[in-house]
């Protein structure tokens, strides 16, 4: 799952990259269509051979732990538990539900959409570009977001409401599967259940706004929901493994996708503290 995430962290940044250069030379959406497609297949390539060449160098310094694979059977009826949170969510993404329409993301990927320009309208409050602060400018996802739409003809709500939802949650899991194997290795028949005790606190926080369920659940589309949902449990999870390269594409990857306090974002101080505590310890392991 790390190498997976990694690869999609890469994606991303590609695509970052071309949004970058198409904001940067005044150029439209347009443009931005048409360097999207070589931009992830270069990311792809850069994401194949990154992750190689890592795994590569840590089977070189021994580092190469093999965790035993867990089989359907070793997570008993704890696999009820993940199922039935499933369910739940699953049903909730299929129905007619209220999407959060004023999420800046949503609507600056509809005003994009529209107009066929990048960042025409300052998302708060409605003024012409010249108001939107850089830090807010170099936030690529709603126009990839409106790209996806303009291509591909499907509306904002399926796109944004339903599809990303989904794929957010379903990838959560996986980082959040990955994260208990690291956690709780020797008690592995205990992941299981893990995972679905996570799924299902996705589900009790649903109705209470701020906390990550509440944003998956309404506004699962955003880089607030991403940066919940993914990057800080891929973070802890790198950390826990001391993969500090992989925490440091998180932390940029954060920076691109939500605006963070002063340009400091959960994921740097996570990765901040994860390394002061690694080199204490490894001070006094050494006396």
């Amino acid at each position: 799952m790390i190498d997976l995430t990694v690869g999609l962290i890469v994606l991303w940044g590609c695509a970052e990259a071309a949004y970058l250069c198409v904001l940067f030379t005044g150029g439209t959406l347009g443009l931005y269509e048409r360097l999207l497609i070589p931009a992830l297949v270069a990311g792809a390539l850069l994401a194949v051979l990154l992750c190689a060449f890592c795994r590569r160098w840590r089977k070189r310094r021994g580092e190469a732990a093999q965790i035993s694979r867990l089989s359907l059977r070793s997570g008993g009826i704890y696999l009820v538990v993940l199922a039935a949170a499933g369910a739940v969510t699953l049903a909730h993404f299929m129905g007619n539900y209220v999407v959060d329409l004023t999420d800046a993301v949503y609507e600056m990927a509809l005003n994009t959409a529209d107009s066929g320009l990048l960042m025409a309208r300052h998302p708060f409050t409605g003024q012409a570009a010249g108001s939107i602060p850089r830090r807010l400018q170099i936030l690529g996802l709603s126009t990839l977001y409106a790209a996806v739409m303009d291509m591909t003809g499907i509306s904002a709500y399926t796109l944004m409401g339903q599809i990303v939802p989904v794929l957010v949650w379903l990838w959560s899991l996986g980082i959040y599967f990955s994260l208990g194997r690291v956690l709780l290795r020797g008690r592995e028949k205990y992941v299981w259940l893990f995972v679905g005790l996570i799924a299902f606190w996705y589900v009790l926080t649903a109705h209470s706004e701020g906390m990550a369920g509440y944003r998956l659940f309404y506004a699962g589309f955003s880089g607030e929901t991403i940066r919940a949902c993914i990057l800080l449990p891929f973070c802890l999870l790198v950390c826990c493994r001391r993969q500090w390269l992989w925490a440091l594409l998180a932390i940029v990857c954060e920076a691109t996708l939500v605006w963070t306090t002063y340009g400091i974002g959960y994921c740097a101080l996570v990765t901040a503290v994860f390394l002061l505590v690694t080199l204490w310890t490894d001070r006094r392991a050494r006396t």
